[in-house]
């Protein structure tokens, strides 16, 4: 993080230095911290909706508030979706391909109600954050409930890294949404309808998922659905089908079964594409799933000239022509890759450190952009955002080994970690952004409540 701010890889040596030591300080004394951390959350005195109304308002006014204090003017990739909005808005086809469609599609009917004004993307900005906060309590409550759907939705009220992107048109603020949500209907699919914690750990047949029932073929249906949506607005999720059958395998589903059910999830992913796609061959006469920037994007993403962040072009100018962009775009990266496979790793790495190693992407969009503050000011808005992105990959890692305790491990590992894990390898190899792992946060928030609230009812941590 601090070489991402202060583009020095001695500055970035220290500070990690220094983090690790402190880390492995906490790590010593990690069974105190993680129980006094979960005694601090449980809060047995507030009641459970009063608790859960009261974060999601002190959610809704904070980003209000954040909004109003520090208002933008869109720009980038947030400005061209809401342009792209506004067109759809007025019922004109003659848009091109390059943007995928899915976020400006949600914005144009309330474009079509209410005008295309910026406070009206704003407005569904909360509208996300409230289908985020919720669907984050009801995927904590379906794997644990407790103290573990108590913590989770909290986690996301007070966010910095989210609530500070309310004013800025972000189309993760949408994804945030769409992914918990295809996460807790494929969860659905296998529970029959039993309490949270009756029936995850049985069934011989479901093994960790399982609720020892019936499985619902809607639920998986609209998991599909719901992830096709999600590629519509981020076209890397069309390979997301890979995470189910992982999941799948994981729970010891048979290979005949797993894929089956994959298949399933991918035709539903499909079915959800399937009318922008009719779309572009009656507008363009050519096959095109989604958009056309992929060979653009994955050009400027591995070139010589690229450095992990987001560059205007890469080596090479490609033409102005979107598909013949596209399919160029691809040709030259592919052989820049073939042919330097050592500088290809290193900007490998040099990606996954900004996949995560910022939280900060409000801050900048919201200060550094529009505004002149102060450095005092910008470095520590800056600098809670990631402190606060930094504890929670701490709790985690201490944690992680209790919660490899539990009997349904596959359960999280398979529905929470590994969809960040295949978000990891993605951006490894296409464009990469601090932004890309806001569609995780519920799934981030539910692990780390997850840990506390084993670390309340197991007073000692598994031997290292």
């Amino acid at each position: 993080s601090v070489y991402l701010f202060r583009q020095s890889v001695s500055q970035g040596w220290i500070a990690g230095i220094c983090i690790l030591a402190a880390i492995g300080i906490c790590f010593v004394f990690r069974q105190r911290i993680l129980l006094a951390l979960g005694r601090l959350l449980k809060v047995p005195t507030v009641g459970n909706k009063a608790w859960l109304t009261f974060w999601l308002i002190f959610g809704l006014v904070l980003r209000m508030a954040w909004a109003w204090r520090f208002p933008v003017t869109l720009k980038s990739d947030h400005l061209a979706y809401f342009q792209f909005a506004t067109t759809m808005s007025h019922w004109q086809t003659g848009t091109g391909a390059y943007w995928p469609p899915g976020f400006s599609l949600f914005l144009a009917p309330f474009f079509m109600v209410f005008g295309a004004h910026q406070w009206v993307a704003q407005l569904c900005a909360l509208l996300f954050f409230v289908a985020t906060y919720l669907l984050t309590y009801a995927l904590a409550k379906r794997i644990q409930g407790g103290l573990t759907s108590r913590i989770a939705p909290m986690l996301i009220s007070i966010w910095p890294g989210y609530f500070t992107l309310a004013g800025i048109n972000c189309k993760e603020a949408y994804l945030a949404v769409l992914v918990p949500a295809a996460v807790l209907l494929y969860l659905k699919a296998f529970d029959g309808g039993s309490p949270p914690g009756s029936g995850l750990r049985r069934s011989s047949d479901s093994g960790a998922l399982g609720a020892g029932t019936r499985f619902r073929l809607g639920f998986l249906i609209g998991a599909g659905l719901c992830m096709g949506l999600a590629a519509l607005t981020q076209p890397g999720y069309m390979l997301f089908p890979a995470v189910i059958l992982a999941v799948e395998m994981l729970r010891g589903s048979s290979v005949l079964r797993a894929i089956g059910r994959t298949a399933v999830f991918s035709i539903a992913v499909v079915a959800a594409i399937s009318p922008w796609t009719c779309r572009n061959y009656l507008v363009f006469h050519r096959i095109v799933l989604i958009s056309t920037n992929g060979g653009d994007v994955f050009y400027r993403a591995n070139n010589p000239l690229a450095d992990a962040n987001y560059s205007a072009e890469g080596e090479i100018p490609l033409p102005k022509d979107e598909f013949a962009a596209d399919k160029l775009g691809y040709k030259l990266a592919e052989d820049w890759i073939e042919h330097h496979p050592i500088d290809f790793g290193e900007l490998m790495v040099k990606k996954q450190v900004v996949f995560l190693g910022d939280d900060a992407l409000g801050a900048y969009e919201t200060l550094k952009r529009d505004l002149n503050p102060s450095v005092a000011f910008y470095a520590s808005v800056k600098g809670i955002s990631n402190l606060f992105w930094l504890a929670l990959w701490t709790v985690l890692l201490f944690g992680f080994p209790l919660l490899f305790r539990r009997s349904d491990w596959r359960l999280w590992y398979g529905l929470l970690f590994l969809p960040l894990v295949y978000q990891w390898a993605i951006d490894s190899l296409f464009e990469s952004g601090p932004r890309h792992h806001v569609p995780y946060i519920a799934l981030i928030g539910v692990l780390v409540s997850m840990v506390l609230s084993s670390a309340v009812q197991c007073s000692d941590l598994p031997a290292q």
